[in-house]
């Protein structure tokens, strides 16, 4: 009985040697394969022929309606770069001024090189809320649902001081390229919707510390009225 296994054991050593040992050679047969893992797959590739479609195309033709990746609807962006129809395919544009950089020369800049509306802090907070509350939570302060699940320590608290004297343009460099742990985000939002995500940020700021004095006329008298019974 123990032959025997010694017999089989050196066999199937001899079998793996023989084996490996051709391996890198050139061979005009077919490689094997043990496991396929997803080398052949039944896909369509672009560009490529096909039996399965009486044209003979893979690619097809887009459903009616259809708006490409990174182009717009009116009045809304898709993606990085995007807007009135135009496609930054990158979402870093190689324009150095401060709308695009958020840079003056060398130095970081101050200000929403955009027009400040109302709009554009809804924007801003429509933006905020699906790319940055998850990590950074609602009111900035750090505590999203990651940190809550991952218990990730190195979530940054958007409310600090250290955040609140950051210059406009730096926080706007931080939201494209990113920094530390957090990835860039240059490529999948819109530059204007980056300014408008700045400038919610820095609503986020006065929200968390507002005084009376702060506010307007009308709504300080307000506030400072009686509580009706």
């Amino acid at each position: 009985m123990l032959r025997t296994f010694f017999a089989l054991f050196i066999l199937g050593v001899a079998t793996v040697l023989f084996v490996a040992g051709f391996r890198g050679s050139p061979s005009k047969l077919p490689p094997i394969e043990i496991f396929r893992d997803m080398d052949h797959q039944p896909k369509m590739q672009p560009q490529h022929s096909t039996n399965f479609f009486a044209d003979g195309r893979s690619a097809r033709k887009p459903v009616d309606g259809t708006i490409p990746l990174g182009y717009t609807v009116p009045g809304r962006y898709l993606q990085a770069g995007a807007k009135n129809g135009t496609l930054d395919s990158v979402g870093f544009a190689n324009l150095n001024d401060y709308l695009h950089t958020g840079r003056v020369g060398d130095a970081y800049g101050d200000g929403i090189p955009v027009e400040m509306n109302a709009a554009l802090l809804d924007r801003g907070q429509e933006r905020f809320d699906i790319n940055c509350a998850i990590c950074h939570g609602m009111l900035g302060d750090g505590n999203g649902v990651v940190k809550q699940i991952a218990n990730w320590a190195v979530v940054a608290n958007l409310q600090d001081d250290r955040i609140r004297q950051q210059p406009d343009g730096q926080i706007f460099n931080t939201i494209t390229h990113g920094k530390n742990t957090m990835g860039a985000y240059g490529p999948n939002i819109a530059i204007e919707d980056r300014w408008a995500i700045v400038a919610y940020v820095r609503a986020l700021h006065k929200s968390q510390r507002v005084v009376l004095a702060d506010l307007p006329v009308e709504k300080q008298k307000e506030l400072q009225q009686p509580a009706k019974k």
